[in-house]
Formats: C-alpha cells, structure tokens, sequence
C-alpha cells in the first residue's frame, strides 16, 4: 500500500509538472491576452488527478470599476455566461476570491451562492485568486462534484497554477501597454496635435514618395496648399482657443473631403497641404471647390455656440508641368500667393 501511494504522489507530481510547464510555455508565446488564458484553462482542466469536473473559467479584474470579467471559459451554462460575465468584488463566490485574496472553496450551491438560476445542478467550486502581490489580477472558478471536500494537494497546486498566470497575465498586459505606446508614439511622430492631420515631416516624405511612384508608372499628382484667410483677425478678435478651434473645424472637414489615399496635412500655423494621388488639375479644383463649400457651410463654434466663419484661399499644382518635387512646390506656392493678393477665398493654378 505505501508503495502504491508513493507511485500515485510521484505520477501527480510529473502530472503537476508537465501541466506547469505547458502553461509556461504557452505563455511565452505571442499571442492575445484571451487566448493564452482559453488555452492555459484548457491545460488545467486536463489535469487527470484533480477531482474537478470538465469546466471552468478565468476572470481578470477591473480595478477601475472593482469588478470581474469573464474572459476565458470552457463549458459553463449559457446563463452562466450570461449572469457572471461582470461580477462586483465581494459578490458570489469569485468575487469574495477577489475581494478577500483567498481561495474560496465551497462544497454545494451555499449562501455564498448568489448568483443562481431555475435549473442550475448541484456542484463545489474552487475559486482561486490570481494575485500580484496585495492587488488581485483575476481569479480561477473550477466546478467540483457535490460534497467534494478542500484537499491540501489540490489547492497547493492550484496556488501554483494561480502564481503562474500572474506572470502570464502582467507578462501580457505589460507587452500590450508597451504596443499601444509604440503605436502611439508613431502617431505623434507623423500627425499634428492640434489637428490630427499629418504633419509638415510626414507629408513632404509621402509626397517624395508619390512623387517618384508617379513618375515610375507615369501617373498624374497634384498638391494642393491652402491657407486660412485673416486668420490673424480671428486670434485678435476671438483669442487663440477660438484660433484653434476653427483650426480644428477646418481640419474636420478636410479629412471629410478627403479619400482614404489622400495625404492631408497641417504644414504648421494656418497653412495646409493635400497630396491627391492620381489627381490631375481637374480633380484638385473639384476637391478645392467642394472645400469651400463646406467651410461656407460649417461654421467654428465657441462654447457657447458663437459660430465663426472662415475662408480659405488655394494654389493648385499638379506633376505633369513640373520638373521635380521643388518645382512643383514652388508653382503651388506661387499660385496661393495669387490667390491671396487677387482677394483671397479663391482657387488658383499654377
């Protein structure tokens, strides 16, 4: 009999560590946060040793709203899904795990129970805290047979499986923070703040890119410059808060007026670019005409919704007149500049 029982110790102690092993392998792996979670449960659930039956889920905490949300699951009951897809800290059985940071174990449908429905089978649970130090990461609810008492191995090894996942769970969400800083970081490096527009660096590389594609498959460009008019008068009059605002009007309706391979920019102060692909002279001054039209009808707003009219002049050049990006440029420099000395609010070629 003891040598039995030393065999059952030693084959659960393997079963243990290949168990472990796996989830730390998937882990390692590159892959969402849900889906590591759906597959690390799948590997607990497969423990053959441990007296739990086929199903289970994985909360992680909100601390925001101090609350649980059910994220990876294997075979609950659909009002299960439906009832504990948000549990409160302190409610039911995982939310006690998650509010007191300790495993709950329950041996039948008790008063800590408080979430129930018509026709819900007897059952145990185990509900294991996944902590990080004092802060509570999510918590494991695994279902046992009615009447199945605390057993010191399961638990022991449960509290290893829930160490585990904290690495897993801060591993994963510290990579996804890191890759929302670094896309955001790439925004702020090609757009500008203000506006959302691309900036002045970004727009002269894409249309130094165009530029060449064009000439490589001999296809039409044009760009577009264009300028508030007065725009001085407005930051006297109003203030710059009222500048910005109908800054940020002019550019809400550029990106409306805009196709999605257009490249619209803020090249800095009150002056704007649009790169238009595959735009000859007759697009450009149908997108300029259309601009002007809506910036007639759409108005900057204050707080208090004083509305702010606004105006703009352009200067429209296009590839096939000039020798290279500087020249085309320069031409639509100097149509913009036309239009502002015959008057302003007006379209011009070069």
């Amino acid at each position: 009999m003891a040598v039995l029982d030393i065999d059952a110790d030693l084959m659960r102690a393997l079963e243990n560590e290949r168990a472990l092993n796996a989830i730390l392998r998937t882990a390692v792996r590159d892959l969402d946060l849900e889906t590591l979670l759906h597959r690390c449960l799948d590997i607990l659930l497969s423990v053959s040793w441990l007296s739990i039956l086929p199903r289970g889920g994985i909360f992680l905490a909100d601390d925001a709203q101090q609350e649980l949300r059910l994220v990876a699951q294997r075979d609950l009951a659909p009002p299960i899904l439906r009832l504990c897809a948000r549990v409160p800290f302190g409610h039911c059985l995982c939310g006690r795990a998650a509010q007191e940071r300790t495993i709950q174990h329950a041996t039948c449908v008790d008063h800590r129970h408080e979430i129930r429905y018509p026709g819900i089978a007897p059952h145990g649970h185990y509900n294991v805290p996944i902590r990080d130090g004092e802060r509570v990461l999510g918590v494991i609810v695994l279902y046992l047979p009615e009447g199945h008492p605390p057993h010191p191995a399961e638990l022991a090894f449960l509290e290893s499986v829930a160490d585990i996942l904290s690495l897993v769970i801060r591993h994963r969400q510290t990579v996804e923070r890191l890759e929302e800083v670094c896309a955001e970081l790439a925004v702020a490096a090609c757009t500008d703040p203000l506006t959302g527009l691309f900036n002045r660096r970004h727009f002269f590389e894409r249309l130094e890119e165009a530029w060449a594609e064009a000439e490589r498959h001999d296809r039409s460009l044009a760009v577009v410059l264009f300028d508030l008019d007065h725009f001085k008068r407005i930051n006297d009059t109003w203030g710059h808060a009222a500048g910005d605002r109908v800054l940020e009007t002019l550019a809400a309706v550029v990106r409306a007026e805009s196709r999605r391979y257009d490249v619209a920019a803020r090249l800095g102060g009150e002056e704007f670019a649009l790169l238009l692909r595959d735009g000859g002279e007759a697009a450009a001054v149908a997108v300029c005409r259309r601009l002007k039209q809506r910036f007639a009808a759409t108005p900057a707003r204050l707080d208090d919704g004083t509305p702010i009219r606004f105006t703009a002049s352009f200067g429209v050049a296009c590839r096939r007149r000039a020798r290279d990006v500087h020249d085309l440029l320069q031409r639509c420099d100097h149509a913009l500049y036309r239009a502002k000395a015959l008057g302003r609010n007006r379209i011009e070629i070069a």
